[in-house]
């Protein structure tokens, strides 16, 4: 617990003394503080420990934790209590093989129903991505919101809500924005930042041209190769932890 009265008191989160909802506002202070590190995955929340450190009440820190339950970033574990989800490998493989399926349909989807300017937005968005890639500067992060700001994109152009409801859902799963997006580690290197923006850039001329099967595939690609990079990173960490 020491990291997290630390990473609590630096920010002064006194919530009881909030006039918001309780629990949404404990939720999302927990949902920082894990992604941020200060809360490790694996580490037991107890309700007695945050009810004080936040100035609450334990009921408001169990609902607090029954919405990050719902998120798929805690799980209850009987006779134990509530705890962080440890990074699941094949749960993130999992959610990148769904995206990649949902981004590969959104794509066929802005072919066939999206507006006729569409295909030349996305070009020149591509683009963009191509120059904050060739810039040698540009820093992961940097290049990965507008990579997913440009998915957002995509996935905005299609016509089913439901479709960009599950997306969206998937994009904020707590896990995988704990393990992948906020950590940028798809996009470490400039040469897999290029290789990034040259699949957008598939995938953009093929939405231009009218191809759905073409312009679903690169989509799909992207991911796939988004993915392969998670994939390998870890693998890199591991070995070098073991060493």
């Amino acid at each position: 617990m020491p990291g997290a009265h630390a990473y609590f008191s630096k920010k002064s989160t006194q919530i009881g003394r909030l006039a918001k909802s309780l629990p949404e506002q404990v939720a999302e202070s927990l949902l920082a503080a894990i992604q941020d590190g200060a809360v490790a995955p694996g580490e037991r929340l107890k309700e007695e420990t945050y009810a004080e450190l936040f100035a609450v009440s334990r009921s408001t820190v169990r609902e607090a934790m029954s919405l990050l339950e719902r998120r798929g970033l805690v799980e209850r574990i009987p006779r134990y209590g509530v705890r962080v989800i440890a990074i699941d490998a094949e749960e993130i493989e999992e959610i990148f093989n769904i995206r990649a399926q949902l981004l590969g349909l959104a794509a066929r989807l802005a072919v066939e129903k999206a507006s006729t300017d569409f295909g030349p937005q996305l070009l020149e968005r591509a683009a963009e991505l191509r120059r904050l890639a060739e810039a040698p500067s540009t820093a992961p992060a940097d290049y990965a919101a507008l990579s997913i700001d440009t998915q957002h994109m995509l996935i905005g152009a299609s016509p089913s809500k439901r479709l960009r409801a599950i997306y969206e859902g998937l994009s904020d799963q707590a896990l995988w924005r704990y393990a992948i997006r906020e950590k940028s580690i798809s996009f470490r290197t400039q040469q897999r930042r290029l290789e990034s923006a040259n699949d957008w850039m598939r995938v953009a001329q093929a939405v231009a041209a009218g191809d759905a099967d073409a312009a679903e595939n690169a989509a799909k690609t992207l991911l796939q190769a988004s993915y392969r990079a998670v994939e390998s990173n870890a693998s890199v960490a591991e070995d070098t932890t073991k060493k």
